[in-house]
């Protein structure tokens, strides 16, 4: 099992237009991954775990993450961690029809 805690992070995306629109609303989203590092600029998750260094690369002990992704601290809504008692691969495991990610 990671040593990452795994995060749902919750942020607001910047939009942009360069037409007639008077208003605009910034979405929010959301993104979930292992939080890498969290300060006072920068939250950063990778969205993929690799206990095994599968690459044999070996350029640092395993486990690797991969897929990172850095907010700017300013645009994180919130960083929820997601129930230690159950990750997304061992929901699929135990409820592999059910159609719901029990978090």
């Amino acid at each position: 099992m990671s040593d990452k805690p795994l995060v749902i992070v919750e942020w607001r995306d910047i939009i942009a237009t360069s037409g007639w629109e008077q208003e605009l609303t910034c979405p929010t989203l959301f993104t979930l991954g292992w939080l890498i590092s969290e300060d006072e600029d920068t939250v950063v998750i990778a969205n993929t775990y690799d206990p095994d260094d599968f690459t044999g690369e070996g350029k640092i002990d395993p486990p690797i993450y991969y897929g990172l992704h850095a907010f700017p601290a300013g645009a994180v809504v919130a960083v929820r961690r997601i129930g230690e008692e159950i990750s997304p691969i061992d929901a699929q495991i135990h409820q592999p029809n059910s159609g719901t990610l029990l978090v």
